[in-house]
Formats: C-alpha cells, structure tokens, sequence
C-alpha cells in the first residue's frame, strides 16, 4: 500500500469503534521462543479486515500481513511483507482466479502466476474459516477434504482434515484437529495439527510449519498458542503499532 494511502488507512481506522485484538505466542520445539503474533481484526465475522503484526522475541515487529474484507473468509487474498529476509506475497482473489505475486527474499525474482480456484479452495488464514464452516462434519468424525493454496509452489494441494481427540488444552474442553496432504506427497511433508475450544470453536493452538523464513532461509516447525480469546481495543493501539517500522534482523530461531 503507498504511503498517503496508508496514511489515510490509519485515519480511518483510528477513528472508528474498537478492533478485536488476540495474541499468539510462537516457540520452537525445544521451547525457544520463535516470535509473537499481535492479530487484529475489525469484527468478529469470519470476513472481516483483519491485521497481524509479527514481533520478533525483543518486542521489535519484522513482518506484517493484511487480510482485507471479504464475503468468503475461507478463500480470501492477503499481503505478506517480511522486513528480514525481503520475502513478500500478493495473493488477489479476482472472481474465479486467483492472482499469486511472490518473492522469497530480496535477492530472487518475483514470480507471478493466475490460477484457476477451484471450488472449496483455502487460502492462508482462510483455514481457520473452514474448520468452523466444517464443524458439524468434523465432530461426526467425517474427514473433509480441502484443496490448499501454497503460494510458494504456485499451486494447490489436497488436504484431507479429521477430528482426532477431545482433549483439555490449559484447562479448556477443547478438539483436537489433524490435516495432512492427501497425496503421496504427505509421505514427506509434516503434518498439521490444531486445538479448537469448544464453546467458541477459537484457535487455540497451531503446530506445524510456519510460513515465515528464519534467520537460516529454512520455515521452521513451530507451536503457535493463543491463550486468550480476542478482546476489544482501540483502534489507536492498531494505528500506533502498525506505524512501526519494520526491521531488518531478528533472531527468530535458536540457531
């Protein structure tokens, strides 16, 4: 977004009632606290605007990622900037396609593709929406399947989704998601699980790859945890950590 837009963006914002605002807190496998997610949102409806700024353990942000209003939460475009490595991703949904602009640092080419999207697709965030637009299946131990957006590979894969355990997540009733590639490819590529509470069906824990690169180029494993449901706070607290510069180092892995 250029800079007077952004400018202008932010006013708006500021101005405007309070936005849901949550946290989740990444760490490695070995417990090394990776970076912290600050998700912002305008409401609670699966489509809404919503912001996540990336911090690095230090409290500095390195990345940020818009999601803009849409009437179809679970395949919506969004931007990725981060400011460590110069990756960057565009993904614009136009009707029946989909628009990839992606860069992995800022020493590679941008690559950029059109595709088809096909029906049921998920893209980013957008898995969040499906597994609450999915629940009532999922709960009866029907396994869905869902092709998923890699923008990197500039292609979808099958993803197959199925409850795996009720379990207590800190205290919570909680459901225990897995979701795995649906090919032969997820004979190589690490699962995915996720914990969705009960009572409001929320996020609350993410394990898996994380898509952003860490200080060696590699996209880590990591666990996401969201202890707190989201909460209203100005739209001044979003305008005045969104103004943040973003910087170019951040110690995000053990290593």
């Amino acid at each position: 977004m250029h800079t007077a837009g952004l400018l202008l963006h932010l006013a708006t914002v500021a101005s405007a009632a309070p936005l849901l605002y949550s946290e989740g807190v990444a760490t490695l496998s070995d417990g090394t606290p990776a970076y912290r997610e600050l998700h912002w949102r305008r409401e609670a409806a699966e489509g809404s605007p919503r912001w996540v700024q990336y911090l690095c353990p230090d409290g500095r942000p390195f990345a940020r990622k818009t999601l803009p209003g849409t009437a179809q939460a679970q395949a919506r475009g969004y931007q990725l900037q981060d400011g460590r490595s110069g990756q960057a991703a565009r993904v614009a949904v136009e009707g029946s396609q989909i628009r990839i602009n992606w860069k992995e640092s800022s020493g590679e080419p941008e690559r950029q593709a059109r595709l088809a999207l096909p029906p049921g697709a998920v893209i980013d965030a957008g898995f969040d929406a499906a597994v609450r637009a999915h629940w009532q299946a999922l709960m009866q131990g029907d396994e869905v399947r869902l092709p998923f957006l890699v923008p990197a590979r500039q292609r979808f894969y099958p993803v197959r989704v199925r409850r795996s355990a009720a379990v207590r997540w800190q205290g919570v009733p909680a459901q225990a998601i897995e979701v795995r590639l649906d090919t032969w490819y997820g004979a190589v590529a690490p699962r995915l699980s996720l914990v969705y509470a009960d009572a409001d069906r929320r996020l609350l824990e993410f394990r898996g790859t994380s898509n952003l690169r860490d200080a060696g180029g590699s996209y880590p494993i990591v666990t996401v945890r969201f202890a707190m449901p989201a909460a209203p706070q100005p739209a001044v607290q979003w305008q005045q950590a969104w103004a943040q510069p973003l910087v170019a180092s951040c110690a995000v892995t053990a290593r």
